[in-house]
């Protein structure tokens, strides 16, 4: 499944010390390159930010100079400027996606991925020293410096941001950004669905489920809080997907009745559930199980029900 525009999420990646022992120390004549005050390092991204507006290039020097010096302002001028460049990207993402999506650029990256092999990942030093036309190479490259990574879907290839490169910024933000961060990073590095079909597991669609449900009950106020309820994927949760369904067709009768790996994964989240842990999937869950037992496992009008309303919450 393609993740929608202008958010089509979708994304490219610190310090080391050492100790000298028994050392005299004595004063240096060498003196030290100033740093960067917090204001100057601040105005200069917004200069960058102003001018990439209508400059690729200025987007590109705004993200770099931010992975560069982001350790030099406050918590709040960081957080600030990581949303801005996280805005900047899905405006330019739209862009890309656009120059992306013609004859030319999908014929020659299908014809590469078919060469290397479909089981390959797509990689851009790959691409580019595989790829020769001019145009398609120019367009990787850009999208390369912007941050952004391929995607593959349906048999298009599409950018989304890259935001497992937003894990060096984590420790410098305020805390509902860095728990966005780590949200995000998930979805980049791991599509949930591909084809109309859930590509991980049902555990691991439940974990990410809770894990956008906590940040909006830790969160309810941050800047991104509705942009993590558009990747709650509720309904996959508890109907599944077109092609990874979480009820089963009988094929004579009108009855569905649960995948059991669905039911398995319902019960183990609701086993390691923490003392006093609020969470309406988990409840919802539970309210599930309770009718599934009851009625041999199949899918209900008072199922239905059940969900209805978290599905309304969640939109």
């Amino acid at each position: 499944m393609r993740w929608k525009q202008p958010a089509k999420l979708a994304l490219l990646a610190i310090a080391v010390g050492c100790t000298a022992i028994n050392t005299i120390l004595t004063p240096s004549t060498t003196v030290a390159a100033p740093v960067p005050t917090s204001k100057a390092v601040y105005h200069q991204f917004q200069t960058y930010r102003t001018a990439a507006v209508k400059s690729t290039e200025s987007l590109v020097k705004a993200r770099k100079y931010l992975m560069n010096h982001i350790d030099k302002v406050n918590p709040w001028q960081a957080t600030l400027m990581t949303l801005q460049l996280e805005n900047m990207q899905n405006v330019k993402l739209a862009d890309v996606d656009h120059q992306m999506y013609t004859e030319q650029f999908q014929q020659a990256l299908s014809q590469v991925h078919e060469q290397l092999g479909y089981e390959q990942k797509l990689t851009y030093s790959r691409l580019l020293k595989e790829i020769k036309n001019p145009t398609v190479k120019k367009l990787l490259q850009e999208a390369s410096d912007l941050g952004f990574k391929l995607e593959t879907s349906e048999g298009l290839y599409y950018p989304i941001i890259n935001y497992e490169i937003y894990q060096k910024f984590k420790p410098f933000v305020q805390a509902d950004i860095a728990a966005y961060i780590d949200i995000m990073a998930t979805e980049s590095n791991q599509m949930t669905t591909s084809d109309g079909g859930i590509i991980i597991s049902w555990n691991e669609l439940i974990q990410r489920t809770l894990e956008k449900e906590a940040f909006l009950n830790n969160f309810p106020n941050s800047n991104r809080t509705t942009k993590v309820k558009q990747w709650m994927f509720v309904d996959y949760l508890f109907y599944g997907s077109d092609n990874t369904p979480a009820y089963d067709w009988y094929t004579d009768e009108e009855i569905r009745t649960i995948d059991p790996e669905v039911k398995k994964a319902y019960e183990k989240a609701l086993a390691k559930r923490e003392p006093n842990t609020k969470s309406v999937l988990l409840d919802t869950m539970e309210k599930i199980l309770l009718v599934l037992n009851q009625n041999n496992d199949e899918l209900t009008p008072e199922i239905r029900a059940i969900i209805e309303p978290v599905q309304q919450q969640f939109e």
